[in-house]
């Protein structure tokens, strides 16, 4: 393959190459949910907005209660498995 026809070949793969679409346009195409900048109607008031933070940290604060619970329970398990075989 002489030097041109592969210069030829990478142009006609440039030209003939699809237009990529990221997977949020695509979900946005297909269900038809809007995304980019806040219209004035979706902004929340001063109040609003915190009851939202309160709220989303009180959920946080339970999550974080229950892993630190799971892990407990789990090590609890682990340590008395360990002493069972160890003595």
């Amino acid at each position: 393959m002489s030097f041109g026809s592969a210069i030829a070949a990478i142009v006609s793969q440039r030209n003939n190459r699809r237009k990529r679409t990221s997977q949020l346009e695509r979900y946005a195409e297909k269900t038809g949910a809007k995304h980019g900048k806040l219209s004035d109607y979706d902004k929340l008031s001063e109040e609003e907005l915190s009851e939202l933070g309160k709220k989303i940290k009180a959920e946080n604060n339970k999550k974080r209660q229950r892993v630190i619970a799971f892990t407990a329970v789990i090590m609890i398990i682990v340590i008395s498995i360990f002493m069972h075989f160890m003595f």
